[in-house]
């Protein structure tokens, strides 16, 4: 096969290949500076763009969220915003919920694309009301003090962006935090997302962390979740590497971009983008389940 689709167009294989490395680092560089992952942009990419059934998008998703993730990660860890003894507290519940809604997707979901893209829609909505909510503050200088957070330690200080110096913070709501990252690990393995769309607010809004912490501890924490479901799908053999190839080498590239905007991005500039782009790529699958588009 010489051509693929696109956008319902026969197109020359490498030039199908120049474009989703072209998606990739924008997913990547978006996925970084937010702490999203980038699946959240790419899985509507490959489906409405690309025509690439749901499963295979969401698996190829998956393998650019843990490139995303080790390509940022060392990067955010000496800027001093990744908090990684949180991120971790924190994946002991996303690790097992992405295994979860992987095996789900690849099992009882197998054959009913259209559900996991509808189930795609809320879930997006849902996030990018709670952020717009909670725009206007980062974090509470004398939060409800939480005996496990406390107990653990998981607060942190993070280089002070608007001068010299750190500013400290204190965790709280660390058992909501937890299940929230627990739902955000099974949104992961099922829609391809990396989860970062729930953990990042969770983290700023509810756990009281700054919200360049919060996108530098997500990038931290994405590549172990979505390691948990590509897994899951690599030995259902959804993992095709005329896919997955340019979309991890684009989100990689992606990925140092945004590490390297990340710093000079300003709290409401994160917050309004994150926001858009959940509003962008919620409709986009709204008129894949609508059949809007050919």
């Amino acid at each position: 096969m010489d051509t693929l689709a696109l956008a319902g167009y026969a197109v020359p294989i490498a030039v199908a290949i120049a474009l989703l490395f072209v998606v990739a680092i924008a997913a990547g560089t978006l996925g970084s500076l937010l702490g999203l992952g980038g699946g959240l942009v790419l899985v509507p990419a490959l489906v409405l763009l690309f025509n690439i059934e749901i499963h295979l998008a969401v698996a190829a998703s998956l393998v650019s969220v843990i490139a995303t993730s080790t390509g940022a990660a060392s990067v955010q860890v000496e800027s001093g915003f990744t908090n990684p003894r949180l991120g971790m507290f924190l994946e002991t519940a996303t690790a097992v919920g992405g295994l979860a809604g992987a095996i789900l997707a690849v099992t009882i979901l197998a054959t009913h694309g259209q559900i996991v893209i509808a189930a795609f829609v809320p879930v997006v909505l849902g996030a990018a009301f709670y952020m717009y909510a909670q725009r206007g503050r980062d974090v509470d200088p004398d939060p409800p003090h939480d005996r496990l957070a406390d107990r653990l330690q998981l607060g942190g200080r993070y280089p002070d962006p608007d001068g010299g110096g750190t500013r400290s913070y204190r965790i709280t709501g660390t058992a909501l935090g937890l299940t929230i990252s627990g739902l955000a690990g099974v949104a992961s393995g099922l829609l391809g997302i990396g989860g970062g769309l729930f953990k990042v607010p969770a983290m700023n809004s509810i756990m009281n962390t700054p919200m360049r912490v919060a996108g530098a501890t997500s990038t931290f924490m994405i590549g172990v979740t979505a390691a948990a479901g590509a897994l899951v799908y690599l030995f259902a053999g959804d993992v095709g590497l005329l896919i997955t190839a340019p979309t991890a080498v684009g989100t990689i590239l992606g990925s140092q971009i945004g590490s390297e905007l990340r710093p000079r991005a300003t709290t409401p500039f994160l917050k309004d983008v994150f926001v858009v782009v959940l509003l962008v790529a919620a409709a986009s699958m709204l008129g894949e389940v609508l059949g809007v588009f050919p």
